[in-house]
């Protein structure tokens, strides 16, 4: 890890001590070229300077250098042209500078401009408010030359000689060219040769490269030594450390670890936990052998437990076979006599003349008790059979509608009876797969129980429509009657439970419709829910799959 590490560190540090130096280093390099490119501006300035002011000095003496002391005029040919071009002439043969005076159209071929005379005099042309142009030039020899020029604009003293009348000869016998006050007339050059700057630049830049060079490399030698020293030594050894903690070597000692901030504190960190790791070791035996021991313990109890759950459910198993018997045999010997009581009440009822009115009341009394009673043992019945096992479904493509029409014929007597009003609606209903038998009870149970408690003037609505969407069958019973408290209308789907025992007393039953109304709609792999307020009514939802062969078919191999 020391290794990897440090190279890893001391490779990025590199590249960034490289590229800050190497930034300073262009910027230095930039800087020194463009002040010595400064400099070379300013001598070049300063010469041209010089040179007009020589060539203003000698226009305004030409009167004392064409006149003698008697007043004779005489042409020296010494005007500031003239004057110009030998010293430019003897200045370029002291030294190895060019001078020059130059115009576009020159009287003298010696002042013809070059290229880089030419660019600047046109530029000068265009923009009057230049004043200067410097450009770095090769010249034809292969030298480069940093060149100088700046404007000539036609004075007062230039006049005489290049002022109007244009053609007309001057005093020199050269035609004007009619010049007006402040016209370009022609510009100053200076060339300095750039073998002297450029030596200096390169000997500046090479001193400062080694000073960078040098700069970076204590640098990085002073970091490598810093990071190797607080940073990489010590973690090296923390490594080693924790590898030997990995090997269950526990005897640690970090205290002579020369460190220093966070690594001084992981040290002391990993020194504590290899503390801690000796102390747990050591009590770590005595400890299992007693998590040993309770495990055991507890096993036993738990395998205990086990036996006396096992025992608890096959008692209850054949608790619940015995009852299943019981309720199953009670019911076939209670239904016979039933249905006798409830054949002689209506013969009874046949043969009893109309004006026996309390006879007839007390024998209709009779046989709706005895009709309650055999919906009681039917339930009973239905209810063993199914905790049994033993209740099969006769699942055939049945209409929901003719279900809709026998539950309606059933119970619309008993809505009238009541003064209710029952409404059947179907809309778009496809055939489905059911037991229509036993979906015609879970209706009659629901309808039934909406009558029930319903009061007279009352509405009960018996709705059923399709969903294709979630290939469903949606029956739907609402009325208005007295409804359903939300902390109760969970417990109305359990055996024997109603919802108080006030509601008990007013409205007979006995809690087992609704029980096997949801054991028989989820045989069918359906469900059904409930949504009540009381006061304001209830809606019981019956959802059926319309097709539940598949769902049946895979809840029995799950079972299996």
């Amino acid at each position: 890890m020391e290794k990897g590490l440090n190279a890893r560190f001391m490779f990025w540090t590199t590249i960034v001590v490289l590229l800050i130096v190497g930034i300073n280093f262009l910027m230095d390099f930039r800087e020194q070229r463009l002040q010595a490119r400064a400099e070379l501006k300013e001598k070049a300035r300063v010469i041209i300077q010089q040179f007009m002011a020589m060539r203003e000095f000698i226009a305004c003496n030409q009167d004392r250098i064409n006149y003698d002391s008697q007043g004779h005029f005489e042409f020296k040919h010494l005007n500031p042209a003239a004057v110009g071009r030998g010293v430019g002439q003897i200045f370029n043969q002291w030294t190895d500078y060019s001078l020059k005076q130059t115009r576009l159209y020159p009287r003298n071929a010696a002042n013809a401009p070059n290229a880089f005379e030419t660019d600047g005099l046109r530029r000068f042309v265009e923009d009057p408010s230049l004043r200067e142009y410097a450009q770095e030039y090769i010249t034809a020899t292969g030298k480069t030359v940093f060149c100088y020029m700046v404007p000539m604009n036609i004075l007062e003293s230039c006049l005489p000689c290049h002022g109007e009348p244009a053609g007309q000869l001057d005093i020199a016998g050269y035609p004007k060219e009619g010049y007006k006050l402040g016209d370009l007339g022609g510009a100053l050059s200076v060339a300095i040769p750039m073998d002297n700057f450029t030596a200096n630049l390169q000997s500046t830049t090479l001193r400062h490269l080694a000073f960078f060079v040098i700069l970076a490399t204590a640098i990085l030698a002073a970091v490598s030594f810093l990071a190797r020293r607080l940073v990489i030594s010590p973690l090296g050894k923390l490594k080693a450390a924790a590898v030997r903690l990995g090997r269950g070597e526990l005897g640690v000692d970090l205290t002579g670890l020369k460190s220093y901030g966070e690594v001084r504190d992981l040290a002391r960190q990993l020194q504590e936990m290899a503390r801690q790791l000796k102390e747990l070791y050591e009590n770590l035996e005595e400890k299992v052998e007693q998590r040993t021991l309770a495990l055991r313990e507890a096993n036993r109890e738990l395998q205990a437990q086990r036996e006396a759950l096992h025992r608890a459910n096959e008692e209850l198993a054949q608790a619940s076979e015995l009852k299943s018997r019981f309720l199953a045999s009670m019911s076939h010997e209670l239904r016979t006599p039933l249905t006798s009581i409830m054949a002689l009440s209506d013969l009874l009822l046949e043969r009893l003349p109309p004006n026996h009115g309390q006879h007839r009341a007390d024998l209709e009394e009779i046989k709706k008790s005895g009709e309650n009673l055999l919906e009681l043992i039917n339930n009973l019945l239905d209810l063993a059979k199914i905790e049994a096992g033993r209740h099969q479904l006769n699942l055939d493509l049945a209409d929901p509608v003719d279900i809709l029409i026998a539950v309606e014929k059933t119970t619309g007597p008993l809505a009238q009876k009541q003064g209710l009003t029952l409404e059947v609606k179907m809309e778009d209903v496809p055939l489905i797969y059911c037991d229509a038998e036993k979906i015609r009870r879970v209706l009659l149970n629901l309808v039934g129980n909406a009558i029930k408690f319903t009061p007279a003037g009352g509405q009960v609505k018996l709705l059923a429509t399709g969903k294709p969407e979630t290939g469903e069958v949606i029956f739907q019973v609402k009325d208005n009657g007295i409804g359903i408290a939300p902390q109760d209308q969970q417990l109305i789907f359990e055996p024997f439970r109603q919802v108080d025992s006030s509601d008990s007393r007013k409205y007979r039953g006995t809690g087992l419709g609704l029980s096997l109304a949801n054991e028989l709609v989820e045989m069918h792999g359906g469900r059904i829910s409930v949504d009540s307020e009381p006061g304001r009514g209830s809606t019981f939802t019956v959802s059926l799959p319309t097709d539940p062969r598949k769902l049946i078919a895979t809840a029995n191999g799950a079972d299996q």
